[in-house]
């Protein structure tokens, strides 16, 4: 695109966007790809090779609405080319984006086929947003979608739809970058407690564990984990078969009513005889006292096989009014698939039931592991354990609490829309995390668990 042009584009982005300060405007010139019907005016198509970038033309048969789509096809499967466009954006307004899409013959979307926005101050790079959120749409057309926040200082966005990586072709349609309010926060109030019961008896630990929940109940906390195992903790019942071993036993009923008297949600450890199966379970009881989900352990150390209990088979999450939560036991969170699996699925907090993990020194190991987790995936983690470090800690990795004292009840308040804003090296600028794993990770070569909208690993038994 020769300079003057864009010149041209970034002072018409300026206009519609001071003109449209009171309504939403779409402040992409040619979003449609409507202006002409053999060139895609008021876009720069580029790449890093020439010889590399696919074919792209104004298609005037495959198109989401109006007359015309852009079309980039290729047969090279390392081809790699990108459609840019620099509108003027001020700095620290939120703005929602749109883009429609189709994909022909190309392996993966989420390798070949990416949305990125710059913000650039002058010729300075800030950072970046990917858009990440793709949902199907009628006739084998995706709605690319997120609300993004300008970068402070930023005066242009640079918008770049690339295709990269593959063979097959990809159309794009109404594209759109409207400022809208700001995301606001997504305040939520946890817990977890440090505590292991002494028994002798169910009942003494029932009554240990219903005074943490009373504390984090009259806290005003919406969620609280506890711990794995801690009905029959200490009493010499272990995982036999007995009422307190089930969900419809005396401390899930105790469960059940304080979540309800306190309208909150309990994220508990338990053991699950139903007939003669056993399963070591995460139950999540919701607000209106009912069980509303249950998670089965699927990494089963052999000191649980060898007491009979089997393993789980999936790896779901579950929605509640405040986002969607993952739930796993103890040896799970050792293995990173699993923590992944979930996040994939959209979940924001990883709940953490544990008995205990004393490898390393002063509890290093579940340290490590547990922000291992928080970091890997852009969620919160939340651990309740008996042998180590119960935490909280956010998905920047910080520990926003953590207690090995008997008795302890540790809540914070978090925000569900924290995304850590990181700098990197790779690429270039500040970076939102959520966006960078879920773009760069190669969902083509990691089988069922790359492939986790379609795998059998989602699904709730």
């Amino acid at each position: 695109m020769k300079r003057s042009s864009l010149n041209l584009q970034i002072f018409l982005g300026a206009f519609l966007f001071c003109c449209g300060s009171a309504i939403a405007s779409n402040i992409i010139v040619n979003p449609g790809f409507e202006a002409s019907a053999t060139s895609p005016k008021n876009w720069t198509i580029t790449g890093p090779v020439l010889t590399m970038e696919p074919r792209t033309s104004i298609d005037n048969k495959v198109r989401y609405t109006g007359q015309y789509g852009l079309k980039m096809e290729s047969n090279n499967p390392n081809c790699h080319g990108r459609a840019v466009q620099a509108v003027t954006v001020m700095g620290d307004q939120t703005y929602q984006f749109n883009a429609r899409f189709m994909a022909k013959q190309v392996n993966s979307i989420d390798k070949s086929v990416m949305i990125k926005i710059t913000w650039l101050n002058g010729t300075e790079n800030l950072g970046y947003n990917y858009i990440y959120n793709i949902a199907d749409e009628s006739n084998g057309w995706k709605l690319a979608a997120g609300k993004i926040k300008a970068i402070a200082g930023a005066t242009t966005a640079e918008i770049s739809l690339e295709f990269r990586w593959s063979s097959g072709a990809i159309w794009w349609d109404d594209i759109s970058l409207e400022p809208c309010p700001e995301v606001v926060a997504r305040k939520v109030k946890v817990a977890t407690v440090y505590c292991r019961p002494t028994g002798p008896t169910v009942e003494k630990n029932m009554a240990i564990m219903a005074d943490l929940i009373d504390r984090a109940g009259t806290s005003n906390c919406q969620f609280i984990c506890l711990p794995e195992g801690w009905v029959t903790c200490n009493t010499g019942l272990g995982m036999t078969k007995i009422a307190a071993n089930t969900l419809d036993g005396p401390a899930s009923v105790m469960m059940a009513q304080k979540a309800k008297q306190y309208g909150m949600y309990i994220i508990s450890g338990l053991y699950s005889w139903i007939g003669d199966t056993l399963n070591n379970v995460a139950v999540l009881y919701n607000p209106d006292g009912k069980i509303q989900e249950v998670y089965k352990k699927v990494q089963l150390p052999d000191s649980e096989a060898e007491q009979g209990a089997v393993p789980g088979n999936s790896l779901p999450v579950f929605n509640t009014v405040f986002g969607k939560i993952g739930m796993l036991i103890c040896w799970d969170y050792a293995f990173p698939e699993v923590s992944r699996a979930m996040a994939l699925q959209g979940a924001e907090i990883l709940f953490c039931p544990i008995w205990g993990d004393i490898r390393g020194n002063n509890g290093d190991i579940t340290r490590i592991l547990a922000r291992s987790r928080a970091v890997d995936n852009g969620v919160y983690f939340i651990s309740a354990i008996f042998d180590g470090y119960s935490m909280i800690i956010d998905p920047a990795g910080n520990i926003l609490q953590e207690s090995n004292k008997q008795g302890s009840l540790l809540t914070a308040n978090i925000d569900l829309n924290f995304n850590p804003p990181w700098n990197w090296i790779g690429n270039a600028g500040r970076g939102d995390w959520k966006g960078v794993w879920r773009k760069d990770r190669r969902s083509d070569l990691f089988g069922p668990l790359g492939n986790y909208q379609t795998s059998h690993l989602s699904a709730k038994e």
